[in-house]
């Protein structure tokens, strides 16, 4: 599906349903009420403040085209990639409050900004100084960006907006994607760039109405995690996730990277208590139509708190606890074998803005029944909400916020406005830490003929009850030329993970395999596809994806955890007949470093892959999000048997079992000692 399809797609549902924050009604003279399908508006207006850009400048001199500095640019609050902008106190621009309660969107008028850019380039000058904001027309939460020249060069979408009370109240929007418009797609002769986001955007103006009020939002909720349910129920969290797409961002030629951001769309589940598995004729209502695992089985849909870092100390948790997005690329050879060539780090989610819920809960901060979340390319592009895997504990959800890239002096306050100064090693850290890099090499169709390729994208979300349907993937395909790189973004999107494409958990076919390993640390997959090479000889290639596994080794306590190790594996074991001959051995990690692989080894009757290092500081660990390949040739047939995964911290179990994969030969029971944790089968 093009982004284009999906922005209509979504400001059709914004129009439907309200927001998280509520107003109330301001007397009669603040604004002139009128009606639209029988329902009562008020128009309302806001001016003045501020805004925010934040350039991929890398992306836009791809496309041929140069951004001046700001004009009048407001001072630096810390971080030197954020241009701030003012906004005049002059017109306003216009929103609609529907019964006197609910933000539909903007109406008319315009925002004139003092000060903007210039923009240059071989396709001829843009004069954004003093630019304006005005509505797009038929997209009430959308605006363009007009020139002096009367033309939207951009169009902004994906607003995550809400509204703040006080005696100033303010239209907060911390998040927003600029995107290049048709008609600048069509000057720089790059039509299929339409729709692309080249920027990210945050905006704060002032509610100019006399009179206007906004309501409190609500303080708690009632239905988190756990807490009890009508008929002797409990609520749970069960958060899908509903879409996702990529975008092509940045490239570095000289060292062979492109960085490539998603997307992302997340749903809370539908579950009201008044359906039963065991009840046919009243069926749970589905959150993913379509999917067959767009079925939550939680029957009471729990809230979900969502805070933003450094905000203070919040229900349930007494923290500030917020879900958490990453994202990753995988490759398919033409021999089948498969390998994780691209991985993020963690963005760190601020705000819900709540649309299409079955149950609003009137609070950005607090995910109610079916709500639905966005977060735009821009934002999940933004170093100020980015940060490392090693942090987050994922099978329970927390971060460890003491002495993160964010709180180093474990303070409790953010260091600073973003986490590159904490970062001295990482060159154009604003562009590149915490990023998606894969390999050009490894995604050139010229040198990948035969190859495909598939996305994968997750949030991590504190008590969800099923990680599964949390993760997405879909196919895509790579294009070079003008712009340096496109991603095709395929179909189908299915929930589960990306290694479900290349071996069915259930289903699989002959001579392939995958299992599910299962423990109170985290969950990781086996699967393995053996290949009849003919002259009796066999390959075997398993990947081995560690979903949410870790054993966390921490100190202190929320909200000031802090994260010392979160390592997973660093062994991978499987039976393999002392007496066989074996050849062609191999470890795929996907990046291009080998001096981090790990080596293989024969052990009696096991073939056994390691990672360098010692157990509590392994070297290239096989750690949670990640997928490791392991591939081999031998003359022994498959027959079912027993993968063994090593964790590499110590304390507790040694290792964890992979029960019903397929291998060169059955357990040796003498080699898998008590003490070994089974894996749960499929």
């Amino acid at each position: 599906m093009k982004h284009g399809h999906t922005t209509v797609l979504l400001a059709a549902m914004l129009m439907a349903m309200p927001v998280a924050t509520r107003l109330h009604a301001a007397p009669p003279h603040a604004g002139k009420p009128s009606s639209e399908q029988g329902m009562e508006l008020a128009q309302w207006a806001v001016w003045g403040g501020e805004i925010e850009f934040i350039w991929n400048r890398d992306l836009m001199q791809d496309l041929g085209l140069r951004v001046g500095s700001a004009l009048h640019r407001l001072p630096e609050l810390g971080e030197p990639h954020v241009e701030r902008l003012a906004l005049r106190e002059a017109a306003g621009l216009e929103m609609k409050v529907r019964d006197s309660a609910d933000f539909v969107g903007f109406a008319g008028g315009r925002l004139q900004v003092r000060g903007g850019f210039e923009i240059g380039g071989k396709h001829g000058a843009f004069d954004l100084r003093d630019f304006q904001l005005r509505p797009r027309p038929g997209q009430p939460f959308e605006l363009e960006l007009v020139g002096n020249d009367g033309i939207a060069w951009f169009y902004i979408d994906k607003l995550m907006y809400k509204l703040d009370g006080g005696r100033d109240p303010q239209l907060v929007v911390r998040a927003m994607d600029l995107r290049i418009s048709p008609a600048l797609a069509q000057r720089i002769g790059v039509p299929g760039v339409a729709d692309w986001v080249v920027a990210g955007l945050q905006m704060r103006s002032r509610v100019s109405t006399p009179g206007a009020v906004v309501a409190e939002a609500k303080a708690t909720s009632t239905r988190w995690h756990g807490m009890p349910a009508p008929n002797g129920g409990i609520y749970e969290a069960d958060v899908f996730t509903e879409s996702f797409y990529l975008q092509y961002s940045r490239q570095d030629q000289a060292a062979g990277l492109v960085v490539f951001t998603p997307s992302a769309t997340l749903r809370n589940n539908r579950g009201t208590g008044n359906a039963s598995e065991a009840d046919p004729s009243n069926p749970i209502v589905p959150t993913v139509v379509g999917d067959p695992m767009g079925t939550s089985k939680v029957r009471y849909a729990a809230d979900v708190p969502w805070h933003r870092k450094f905000t203070g100390n919040f229900q349930p948790h007494g923290n500030d606890q917020h879900p958490y997005l990453i994202w990753n690329l995988y490759r398919i050879d033409p021999q089948g074998r498969i390998e994780q060539i691209g991985r993020s780090g963690v963005k760190h989610a601020f705000l819900t803005i709540n649309t299409g819920c079955d149950q609003n809960p009137g609070n950005g901060h607090i995910l109610g029944r079916g709500c639905i979340d966005i977060y735009g390319t821009g934002n999940n592009d933004n170093i100020n909400d980015l940060g490392p895997r090693e942090e987050i504990i994922p099978s329970t959800g927390q971060w460890g916020r003491c002495g993160s890239v964010y709180d180093r002096d474990c303070n409790g306050a953010r260091d600073v406005s973003s986490p590159c100064s904490n970062l001295p090693g990482v060159a154009n850290c604003s562009s590149w830490a915490f990023r998606m890099q894969v390999p050009s090499a490894r995604i050139d169709p010229a040198q990948n003929a035969g190859a495909s390729y598939f996305a994968e994208a997750w949030y991590i979300v504190r008590d969800d009850v099923d990680i599964l349907n949390t993760m997405q993937s879909r196919p895509v395909s790579f294009s070079i030329g003008s712009p340096p790189w496109t991603a095709n973004n395929n179909s189908p999107l299915r929930l589960g993970p990306a290694i479900d494409r290349w071996v069915p958990l259930e289903g699989a076919p002959p001579n392939q395999a995958s299992v599910r390993v299962r423990s109170a640390e985290g969950e990781s997959r086996v699967a393995v596809k053996v290949t009849d090479l003919g002259s009796g000889q066999f390959r075997y290639d398993y990947a081995v994806m560690n979903l949410d596994f870790s054993r966390a080794v921490t100190e202190g306590a929320e909200p000031n955890l802090r994260v010392l190790r979160n390592n997973g594996f660093n062994r991978f074991e499987v039976p393999m007949p002392a007496a066989a001959a074996v050849s062609g051995i191999e470890f795929g990690d996907g990046d291009t470093d080998v001096g981090n692989d790990w080596t293989a080894r024969r052990q009696g009757d096991l073939l056994i892959w390691e990672a360098g290092g010692t157990a509590t500081a392994p070297i290239n660990p096989l750690n949670w999000g990640v997928l490791f390949r392991y591939s081999f040739v031998t003359s022994v047939a498959p027959e079912t048997g027993v993968a063994l995964l090593g964790i590499a911290e110590p304390g507790g179990v040694p290792a964890l079992e992979a029960q019903g994969v397929l291998a060169p030969a059955a357990p040796n029971e003498r080699l898998f000692a008590d003490g070994f944790e089974l894996g749960a089968g499929r």
